[in-house]
């Protein structure tokens, strides 16, 4: 029968280590046709998390070694915009996004986003962008008296105990909103 620390390691979806050579038993492996597998019961146990402080594994590539490339930095964001002009008028005079060029034809339009860029286009598909800010009340309060209606007032939508996002405690707030092509925008704050 299969140790526990094989089962969680033919679960996560790796093989398993290979034993040493100097094994004590010196009978010869089964086919893995004759292996009996592991018994597992019929109820699962939720998912550990794995907490922040753990490094990140590097990727492997297919012949085992070890990869420096990974993905982790956004560059770009693309947003439908069903009408460009009013679409670029909501982000760069609402919202206060800093306009970088538009290129009409195709109908594009590009926003600064301190450090990655918002795209808007007629072709892109829907999304959801979350807008951090350091005060989420002044921030509702300045952007309905221009004229912005919000979904919902500033909820709280987690508070970490754990600390899985940041501090341990710390609590998101969120409140949410449609620019004019109907794309659901949000202002978070974490307290």
């Amino acid at each position: 029968m299969a140790s526990k620390s094989s089962v969680r390691t033919k679960r996560a979806g790796s093989k398993p280590a290979k034993k040493s050579s100097g094994s004590a038993s010196s009978k010869p492996a089964k086919p893995a046709s004759d292996r009996k597998k592991p018994v597992t019961s019929a109820k699962r146990t939720p998912a550990r998390t794995v907490p922040a402080a753990v490094p990140r594994p590097k990727p492997r590539a297919g012949n085992g070694q070890s990869q420096q490339f990974a993905v982790d930095k956004l560059h770009q964001v693309a947003l439908q915009a069903t009408n460009l002009d009013a679409a670029v008028n909501f982000y760069r005079d609402i919202l206060g996004l800093r306009f970088i060029t538009r290129f009409d034809p195709p109908g594009l339009a590009f926003f600064d986003m301190g450090g990655f860029r918002l795209l808007l286009s007629a072709t892109a598909s829907g999304a959801t962008l979350y807008f951090r800010v350091s005060n989420i009340d002044d921030a509702v309060k300045s952007l309905r008296k221009r004229g912005v209606t919000f979904l919902n007032p500033p909820a709280l939508i987690h508070r970490d105990e754990t600390g899985e996002f940041g501090k341990k405690g710390a609590e998101e707030w969120m409140a949410f909103f449609k620019d004019p092509s109907g794309n659901i925008l949000a202002l978070t704050e974490r307290r």
